[in-house]
Order: structure tokens, then sequence, then C-alpha cells
């Protein structure tokens, strides 16, 4: 046991020179950034992130260089330099375009005459995170899902989908031991579907949401694609047709991704 401590120690410390620490730092003002609702001060940052005044300033200094923040009367938030690199990435996912044929069938079909929303989510950390969505005529548009609205990844349909695949250590590192707990009937139950999830309001209040995890060839969970609304009514069950159908689509798409 003092051998497997003292490794641990040794390669935590191997990790921690590997790291460059200003970088690090200056992601953690991003995140913080990205998080808050409203912009913040050099004072609000330094508290959040407890770093001192005099370093977040430098952050944001060299972030401002690069248009990473913005600043508007002393107050910062997120800039535009970082949708250029989001869109590179959205752009470069294999899912999304292997994804968008079959989202445009499901809006043209079992969805077309519906006021849903058909969504592709990707896990990011502890966040279900959005990269694509498609809509009917009839969906109102204050329920049309943003690409990058992220939602706990434990409280949606496509996060329990996708954590339902998660080894044990890794459940436990995104969503911590207590949760994973809490979980572990709802995910045995998506198991058990086919990698079918659903959420009833847990994400956002009224509406709820049937998705399909897609598993790669390696059977890996990659993403998952989902139907939203504020009444699914009888197909907001695992063997319901939607869910049939959602099942199909994904494990198509799967069968593409290496």
């Amino acid at each position: 046991m003092a051998a497997d401590r003292a490794q641990a120690g040794a390669d935590d410390q191997v990790s921690r020179r590997s790291v460059v620490q200003s970088v690090t730092r200056a992601f953690d003002v991003l995140n913080l950034l990205r998080d808050s609702t409203s912009p913040m001060s050099v004072q609000e940052i330094a508290r959040s992130t407890g770093l001192d005044r005099t370093v977040v300033h430098r952050l944001l200094r060299s972030l401002l260089q690069q248009a990473m923040v913005v600043e508007e009367r002393g107050l910062f938030r997120v800039g535009p330099a970082s949708v250029l690199l989001a869109n590179r990435y959205h752009d470069d996912l294999l899912v999304r375009r292997l994804a968008l044929p079959y989202m445009v069938e499901l809006q043209a079909g079992d969805i077309a005459d519906k006021p849903w929303t058909a969504t592709l989510s990707i896990a990011v950390g502890n966040v279900s995170a959005v990269i694509e969505r498609i809509w009917t005529p009839r969906t109102p548009l204050d329920l049309v899902l943003a690409v990058g609205d992220t939602f706990p990844i434990h409280s949606t349909a496509t996060g329990r989908s996708m954590l339902a695949y998660y080894d044990p250590d890794k459940l436990i590192e995104v969503v911590g031991a207590d949760r994973a707990r809490e979980l572990a009937v709802v995910l045995e139950s998506v198991r058990s579907a086919g990698g079918v999830g659903l959420s009833k309001g847990e994400a956002v209040p009224g509406v709820e949401a049937i998705a399909a995890v897609i598993l790669s060839r390696r059977q890996t969970p990659v993403a998952a694609i989902s139907v939203s609304g504020v009444d699914l009514g009888d197909q907001m069950n695992q063997t319901s047709p939607l869910a049939s159908t959602l099942r199909r689509a994904a494990g198509a798409i799967g069968q593409m991704v290496p």
C-alpha cells in the first residue's frame, strides 16, 4: 500500500510538471466566464477562481489580445475568437456529419407534424452539449435548443444514455460516487432498453425527452440522438415506436464511427 501511494504521488508530480500553469489558469478564467450568465469584474473572477487579482488582470490582458474575451466598462465576458475554435471542432465532428441525414429523415417522418425538436449531443466532462438540432414548423421557438447549449449530464436523456455505457471508474469521476449510486437503477434500465434514456423535466422544466446512445464500433459512447418537447405522450416509453426509431438510427450511425 505504501509503495502504491508513493507511486501515485510520483505520477501526480510528473503530471503537474507537464502542465503549463498559466495556460491552466487562463482556461479556468475562460470556463468561469463561459458558465456565467453576466459579465464579470476582475475582482469577481479572482474571488471565484481563487487567483490573485494581479494574476487575473494579466491573464485577461493576454486573452483580450487574442479576442478570447471582451471588456465592457470593466466587465469581461467570452470573446468572439472562442466561436472560431468551437466552429472548427463542430465542423470536424464525424458523428455530426453522419447523423444529419438521419435527423432530417426523423424530421420528415416521425416528428413531421409534432411540435418537437431532434437534437444530437455529446458529452463534455459533466455536461451534455447540443451540437446539432432540427425542429418542425410547429415547434415553439423558445423550445428550440441552441447549438452549444449544455445541461448537467446526469439530468438529460442524452446524458443518461451515454453514462449508461461509461465504465464504473469514469462514471464516478464524472458525476461523483453518490450520484453514481443514485443513477444505478436508471442506467441499468437504459442498458436493458438498448441504450434508450428518458428525462421528464429534469434538465428543462416541463420538457420531456427520449434519446438513444450512439456507440462506436468499439462500443464507446460518442454521442446521443434525441427528440424533446413539452408533451411526448405515449412516446415517452423505452419500447415506443419513437424509441425504436431512435435506437435504429443510433445503431446505424454508430456502425460508421471507428
